[in-house]
């Protein structure tokens, strides 16, 4: 059983690694058709290792939430090892987005105005950012208040971001939100740390 599941989260790796290599690979060269202006190297790369940090959740969040639910669903539990993992994954994950959604607030510098505007604007931008980093330590020792909050944010940035099926914030915004409420889900109801037997009074 422990060969056929090494054998089952390698084969996964494998495959959310490729998938991952190609999304970039595929967004990198969209961008590059869309710019009739051939953009330069550099601008790429900087977008790639920005856009990383989305896909990155993506494929992580579903490596962790695969494996998780296969050995709850078989054996009742997960190991502490993965119960490690699912706990602090979502944390790590909700960090991360709040950092990619605040570089985009970045912007603003490039517009007309004084600084104290600019402060201003800045401030305007990163409200999401802000609701979301106090939601985060709320839930920080609350998995369900995560997954329950979570899942209203993305269900927000959609209203709010999204106009189409195919629009790209859907997968950089809104997808990543989902699945970080999922794996506050996963460290609620499959994590079950067993808590400490007391001692017996003497």
């Amino acid at each position: 059983m422990e060969i056929e599941n090494s054998r089952f989260n390698r084969n996964l790796r494998i495959v959310l690694s490729f998938l991952f290599i190609a999304t970039l690979a595929g967004f990198a060269y969209i961008e590059f058709a869309a710019n009739p202006e051939r953009p330069v190297w550099w601008m790429i790369l900087i977008n790639l290792l920005i856009l990383a940090i989305p896909f990155g959740l993506i494929y992580g969040s579903i490596y962790v939430l695969v494996v998780s639910f296969r050995e709850h669903s078989r054996a009742g539990k997960i190991d502490p090892k993965m119960g490690k993992i699912i706990h602090w994954a979502p944390r790590a994950a909700g960090i991360l987005i709040i950092f990619f959604i605040s570089l985009f607030s970045l912007d603003v510098f490039d517009m007309p105005g004084t600084f104290l505007q600019k402060l201003g604007g800045l401030l305007m931008h990163n409200i999401p950012s802000i609701a979301m980093l106090v939601i985060l330590l709320i839930a920080w020792k609350r998995p369900v208040v995560g997954f329950v909050a979570f899942l209203v944010a993305a269900v927000l940035f959609a209203g709010f971001f999204v106009r189409s099926v195919f629009s790209a914030n859907l997968v950089i915004f809104v997808l990543p939100i989902l699945l970080i409420a999922a794996l506050f889900y996963g460290d609620w109801k499959w994590n079950k740390i067993p808590l400490p037997v007391p001692e017996p009074l003497v």
